[in-house]
């Protein structure tokens, strides 16, 4: 998939955790910056794609599960990214809307908790 590729996919606490609960060193899969911890890639790719698919497709971030549903600061609301070649396929319902709404109010909380 191509959203799989230069990822900037940010992490939750809770998207850390389950992911070194699966024995996976956080440096390993994570970088710092902004004060945020994202998805580290690998050869331009997220570091667990292994070309063909996620390795960790059923523990997957949170941001990963609503994609292709983004949250676009500059309108300070959820979108479709019209990046993503199949966007048509993916509902857009208010409930992905606000599921993706709380989870980026949740990194922000998350990231002015860390400094």
């Amino acid at each position: 998939m191509k959203c799989c590729f230069d990822t900037e996919m940010l992490l939750l606490n809770d998207d850390v955790k389950r992911i070194a609960d699966l024995g996976f060193k956080e440096d390993f899969f994570s970088v710092k910056s902004g004060g945020f911890n994202s998805l580290r890639n690998n050869g331009g790719r997220c570091i667990f794609h292994d070309g063909d698919k996620c390795t960790i497709y059923s523990d997957r971030p949170l941001g990963c599960r609503l994609y292709p549903v983004i949250f676009e600061v500059e309108s300070n609301s959820p979108v479709m990214d019209k990046m993503c070649p199949f966007n048509m396929e993916f509902s857009f319902s208010f409930k992905v809307r606000n599921k993706l709404s709380k989870l980026y109010h949740r990194l922000i909380y998350e990231r002015e908790a860390r400094v």
